[in-house]
Order: C-alpha cells, then structure tokens, then sequence
C-alpha cells in the first residue's frame, strides 16, 4: 500500500505542473524506420543463459493519425532443463486518432508465437486507449489459451524548458489481474493482483538525448512501451531500471540503451533472478 500512496501523492504533484502541457509531435508528415538490436543475459537463472534480440518498427504519423508497425525476434540459449533453445516472434500493431490537441485515441495488438510455451502460444494481446491533454489512459487484455491478463494503465506527463534543456518527464501506474490463473500450471504461481509505479524522464539538449526509468513494484505478464511490448512468459519482475542515450545524426538518430530487471522465475519458485539488457537502436527519418 505503501507504494500506491507514493504513486498517488507524485500523480497530483506532476498533474499540477504539467496542466499546460500539449501533444508532442515529433515527426508529423514524415515515417521512421527503425532497428534495434539486444543481447540479454540472464543470472542465476534456471532456465536460461542468455538471448539475442532484434527488430525493425515502420512509424508514420500525420496530423491526424500515428500508425506503428513492430515485428521482434528472440533467440535464447537455454539451459538443460528446458528441452531446446527458446524462438519467439512477435508482431505490434499501434493506432492513434487525433481529435484535436487534447483529445488522442489508441487501438492496439500484438500476436506471439513462441515454439515452447504452448499457454502462451498464438496468444493475443488487445488494446485501447484514450489521451487527454497530460491523462493517459489504457486498457490491455490478454488471450493466452487457458487464462486472461487484464491491465489498467494511467500515464500522466509533464513537459518544461529550462534555458537549452528540454525536459519531459512521466508516472505511469500499472494494475495488472489475472483471470483463471489456477487453471494451468504456467500462470498458478502467480498472484491474482499486481500493481507497479512507474517514473520516466527524458532531457534534450542540442543533438544529445537523454532518457531514464525505473519501475518499483512486482508485475508478470505485463504490457510494456505504450501496448508495442509484453512481457509473456511467467517472470515475476520486482524492479527494472533503464539508462539511454541518443545523438541525432541528419536524418539518423543512433541510441545506446541498458535495462536491468530483478525477478522470479514463478513456475520453479526462483529467486534473486537478474536479467541485464544492452540494446543498440538506429532510426531513420524520411
């Protein structure tokens, strides 16, 4: 409870700071590509050594709409325990409509494919969302073959210029409920209930970016980057902290990122479970 009155107490803070806050529009009129690269290593894991992640994303967005495509590959080396390497494949889909400047409404999808989890196989995550001036809020639910994830999210954001900085920053709080958990032994492990407090900022300064995040609280079987990712596979994620940076190059945009997450392997009751995350990301405008 602790955590939730935190959340709330920084929700009102930033709600008060941000009440003149608008949009952002980064590249209106123009698409991006972008690919990425990841290599995660696992410690004291169970069930895994390491893996390779890659993924290209189309991004378009004119006044009125914001359509992104994502398509990621994960190849893990897995231990002897597990009975061949882990292939999993995943496919975004992101909508926005844009009323006016206070007023956005989201759509969304992902299809997994995974070659060993049959409960999360063909598995099917929904989203909707709707955006009002600095109050974002979404709905995700997710159809695994024998149990549903249903997700709340409320995002609210703030945005100021100081001298050549400029500074963004947001709270996200996620509740997370799982339905029919019991009835497999993939999800049985897990809570019912979990909620997460988020806290994100973002510094521009000349060509140079500079982003962090770090979420407190648990959380399994999560949707994550505004519906574009999920976390589908029965890890109890305790706490996650994120550093990167960028320089835009022209038309390019290169990005150096590292995520360190602190979990449970639920099934086998693992803990003390590290994973780190060094990611390479290369956008292109035009």
């Amino acid at each position: 409870m602790k955590v939730v009155y935190i959340g709330i107490s920084i929700i009102l803070m930033m709600s008060h700071v941000s009440a003149e806050m608008e949009e952002h529009h980064d590249h209106v009129g123009f698409t991006k590509i972008e690919l990425n690269y990841e290599n995660l290593n696992f410690k004291n894991s169970k069930k895994k050594y390491d893996a390779k992640r890659h993924g290209v994303k189309l991004d378009f967005q004119n006044d009125k709409q914001h359509m992104q495509v994502y398509v990621e590959h994960t190849d893990t080396n897995t231990k002897p325990i597990v009975p061949k390497d882990l292939l999993v494949n995943k496919y975004s889909f992101k909508y926005e409509y844009v009323l006016d400047k206070k007023n956005i409404f989201m759509l969304s999808y992902i299809r997994i494919s995974d070659n060993i989890m049959d409960e999360v196989n063909d598995g099917d995550i929904y989203g909707f969302g709707y955006k009002y001036k600095v109050l974002d809020l979404k709905q995700y639910i997710s159809n695994y073959n024998h149990f549903k994830v249903y997700q709340s999210d409320i995002k609210l954001g703030m945005k100021k210029r100081f001298y050549d900085f400029n500074m963004m920053g947001a709270v996200v709080g996620k509740y997370i409920h799982l339905h029919h958990k019991n009835s497999n032994p993939f999800s049985r492990k897990a809570k019912s209930d979990y909620f997460t407090l988020g806290l994100k900022s973002h510094i521009d300064y000349g060509k140079w970016h500079l982003s962090m995040g770090t979420y407190i609280g648990e959380r399994a079987f999560s949707v994550m980057n505004q519906g574009m990712k999920v976390q589908h596979h029965a890890m109890e994620f305790d706490k996650s902290m994120m550093f990167g940076i960028s320089r835009d190059f022209d038309k390019f945009l290169l990005q150096a990122r590292y995520v360190k997450h602190y979990a449970i392997e639920i099934p086998l009751e693992n803990k003390n479970v590290e994973l780190d995350v060094f990611s390479i990301l290369l956008h292109y405008t035009f």
